[in-house]
């Protein structure tokens, strides 16, 4: 089984309560990322979240009264199935693996690939996704990517000295690779991005959060 199956069986077992614990845990529940990115987004047309998850981000920009299209892509089906519960005319929800995903649909303004997402796949799969990204955005688009800063990782997982985070629940196993400010260069310049930048922030735990914001 390849490790990004495997996550998607973390994902699928894990309870629902727990997994919004973690989100308290690093700080980030209220969405409190998307905060730090709101006033860059607010007037994209359509925006697409990839890993969706079991909705945060959705929420959050729900209760922002954003007023674009918003498709949420995530691959697991039990969360899925409480996604298409937030659906409604402007939210649509595709189960699909970021990785396969073929898309022949309109292109976005804006892609978000928030809270840690891009760290659960191998980095040969992490440019892949990240090229995808930039055939799916209009030109000018921008591609977003949230995830910890460098080595500043949250209080959920192990870091070894290869880049390897693994976190292990009574429910399966998380195998995930760090991405670090070198990484997001190499990759945003070998999708063609034609920028890219970095900002970092605190989230309301103290950890050090990186935004990348990768421009077509």
């Amino acid at each position: 089984m390849l490790a990004k199956d495997s996550n998607a069986s973390f994902y699928s077992n894990m309870p629902l309560d727990i997994f919004m614990g973690f989100a308290e845990k690093i700080g980030l529940s209220e969405g409190e990322d998307v905060d730090q990115i709101y006033e860059d987004i607010k007037e994209s047309s359509l925006l697409i979240e990839f890993g969706s998850g079991y909705g945060r981000v959705i929420q959050a920009l729900k209760t922002k009264n954003f007023q674009g299209q918003i498709v949420g892509i995530e691959r697991v089906h039990e969360l899925t199935e409480i996604l298409k519960e937030k659906a409604s005319e402007n939210i649509t929800i595709v189960e699909d693996d970021l990785c396969y995903l073929d898309w022949h649909r309109e292109k976005a303004d804006t892609i978000l690939w928030m809270w840690s997402g891009i760290l659960e796949l191998t980095p040969d799969d992490q440019q892949k996704v990240i090229t995808k990204a930039y055939d799916m955005l209009v030109d000018g688009g921008q591609l977003i990517i949230e995830c910890p800063f460098n080595d500043s990782i949250s209080k959920v997982g192990m870091l070894s000295n290869d880049k390897k985070i693994v976190v292990k629940e009574a429910w399966g196993v998380l195998d995930a690779t760090l991405v670090e400010s070198n990484d997001i260069e190499n990759y945003s310049s070998n999708a063609g991005f034609s920028s890219h930048s970095l900002r970092k922030y605190e989230t309301t735990t103290n950890l050090t959060r990186a935004i990348y914001t990768l421009i077509k």
